[in-house]
């Protein structure tokens, strides 16, 4: 849920002829009306001029985004069943959309799933760290060594199958949107392209930027600018590029996890000095627990923002699904 602004826009389209004249206008107030709800959740993505990685936080926020959007849009979206034959292409299209969108959650949470395994694996080395009067024995700190290891080298391990699907999900997403005819919304037909137009165009950029981040795919296959006709194509054209900046090759790096990757490897570090005894006890002991103190820290946001993305690409699946099944109903009633 989100906590926006409200609208104070005015209206190109008030009229004072007679109200049958409205009609063809009622359409387009209904696409105005929808691109202003886009721009204001648009100011959820917002990013800080000091950001330099994405982070899982923002990752979330955007995904939340592409659910509120689809929410918006799935009232509209079901009117193309009062079309009647008219509206076979946008059928077919909208079933094929929602099925890639549907694989691409899949995908995207298989690739958090991962994360929540290098925490499973931080968790393990934090207990087995755990000082209390004394050092733990050395079977222990081996252990844990060993699991901050596979933590840390698993990041690096990135599901290129995975990576290369959900990249080519991407691009075929974009070619199915370039597939819609352009122009304003003068009726019901032009009303749902106009929505279908622009939940698609920003679920190819949101969901770019996830398989860009997650998988480390750099390519930015199935990249689409937002329309001109659309009022909010601005702001989103605007902040593109920004975000585009971030993920540069070779610097896909999120911000909890460059975090407390950086953190693991030092504990790391400090763990095989104490266990070659490098320095002296003391000093080993009280550098270790300051280490553990630290990566417990970062692993804490970290955890926030695995459990936040979970739950993010969890609603947004659950959220396409019931638009997806509403026509599936409505299609075999109306067989």
């Amino acid at each position: 849920m989100f906590l926006v602004e409200k609208a104070n826009l005015s209206s190109h389209f008030r009229s004072t002829t007679k109200k049958a004249s409205h009609v063809p206008k009622t359409y387009q107030l209904a696409a105005r009306s929808f691109d202003e709800k886009v721009i204001l959740h648009l100011k959820t993505l917002d990013l800080t001029s000091s950001s330099s990685n994405i982070s899982l936080s923002w990752l979330s926020v955007a995904v939340s985004f592409l659910s509120t959007i689809h929410t918006e849009a799935e009232e509209q979206i079901i009117q193309i069943s009062d079309l009647k034959s008219e509206a076979d292409d946008y059928q077919a299209l909208y079933m094929d959309y929602s099925m890639k969108v549907l694989d691409l959650c899949n995908l995207i949470s298989s690739a958090v799933h991962r994360l929540t395994d290098r925490r499973l694996l931080m968790n393990f080395s934090l207990r087995l760290l755990k000082i209390t009067d004394q050092m733990p024995p050395i079977e222990k700190l081996n252990k844990a060594k060993d699991a901050i290891a596979r933590s840390v080298n698993d990041a690096e391990q990135p599901a290129k199958e995975k990576g290369l699907r959900a990249k080519a999900l991407i691009g075929e997403l974009a070619e199915l949107i370039r597939k819609l005819p352009r122009g304003n919304a003068s009726d019901r037909r032009d009303l749902i392209r106009h929505t279908f137009n622009t939940i698609g165009v920003l679920t190819v950029i949101i969901g770019s930027i996830l398989v860009n981040v997650l998988f480390g795919e750099t390519d930015r296959t199935g990249k689409l600018r937002v329309l001109a006709e659309s009022l909010f194509s601005d702001a989103v054209n605007g902040v593109q590029p920004q975000i585009v900046d971030l993920i540069k090759p070779k610097q896909n790096t999120i911000l909890e996890i460059d975090n407390v990757s950086r953190q693991a490897v030092v504990v790391g570090e400090l763990l095989q000095a104490v266990i070659s005894d490098a320095v002296g006890n003391a000093d080993g002991r009280l550098q270790l627990e300051a280490g553990v103190k630290e990566l417990a820290s970062s692993l804490k946001e970290f955890s926030d923002g695995v459990d936040g993305l979970t739950n993010g690409v969890n609603v947004l699946f659950r959220t396409v699904l019931k638009t997806r099944n509403g026509r599936l109903d409505m299609l075999l009633a109306s067989g």
